[in-house]
């Protein structure tokens, strides 16, 4: 689990293909895939129709004539939980890399952005400073967003398994008698659609004291390495009907 003694002398050949570190294009390219749209809205025509646009231009024996429709308005709403401080403080470059790409991208009806760390319990915080009352209660989070959000859990799921597990969790904040699993399971139940970007995910490596509570969050979430191939995974799965 990256011990000096585990790496000294080891040599890694990384595919640049899938492994390389994602870039602002990178994300965005993969978000243009969270896209649904609703029926053509009641405006204008301002949209170039390509396929009608062939079509008549063909008609007109190939003198080109432009075609347009009414825009479509994308009907999918986003929430982002970015995991702060600690473990994923080597990671502080792309989280910030992934939410500025989400947040300039013009393709999304809503996007919402709160934070916690280690785990989310009954609260998320409003910044990533992850100050003592500077949070939303999970419930006004639900009445904020709704079951149709599709939610990302950005965080490396790295804590000892105690504060996953026991009613008191950790020292962030009020649990309201509940240990971190369960306020998870509370948030899955709610949500339609939720996957886990993780910096570090390996699957089936979990012999490390710290990653018993990835293995537990990995079967509870669909998670997916922070790579290129698995944030397309996780968009992939975010769209599919089921």
């Amino acid at each position: 689990m990256r011990s000096a003694f585990a790496v000294v002398g080891e040599h890694k050949y990384a595919d640049f293909r899938q492994d390389r570190v994602l870039n602002m294009r990178q994300f965005q390219l993969a978000f243009r895939r969270l896209r649904e749209y609703s029926s053509r809205l009641d405006v204008a025509k301002t949209e170039l129709d390509i396929d009608k646009t062939i079509d008549s231009t063909c008609n007109q024996g190939g003198y080109l004539k432009l075609e347009f429709d009414k825009p479509r308005k994308n009907t999918v709403k986003l929430l982002l939980l970015f995991d702060c401080g600690g473990t994923m403080l080597p990671f502080s470059a792309l989280c910030n890399t992934l939410f500025q790409a989400v947040h300039k991208a013009n393709h999304f009806k809503d996007v919402k952005t709160f934070y916690f760390h280690n785990c989310i319990y009954s609260h998320v915080y409003k910044s990533a400073e992850c100050e003592l009352g500077d949070w939303m209660d999970i419930d006004e989070m639900f009445k904020q967003t709704g079951r149709d959000y599709k939610v990302i859990i950005v965080g490396d799921a790295a804590m000892a398994p105690e504060e996953f597990l026991d009613k008191t969790g950790n020292y962030r904040g009020p649990n309201n008698g509940m240990s971190g699993q369960e306020w998870m399971q509370y948030i899955r139940s709610f949500y339609k659609k939720i996957v886990w970007l993780n910096p570090k995910y390996h699957p089936g490596n979990n012999s490390y004291h710290w990653m018993e509570s990835e293995a537990m969050l990995a079967e509870m979430f669909k998670m997916y390495q922070l790579t290129v191939d698995g944030l397309k995974e996780s968009v992939k799965y975010l769209m599919s009907p089921r």
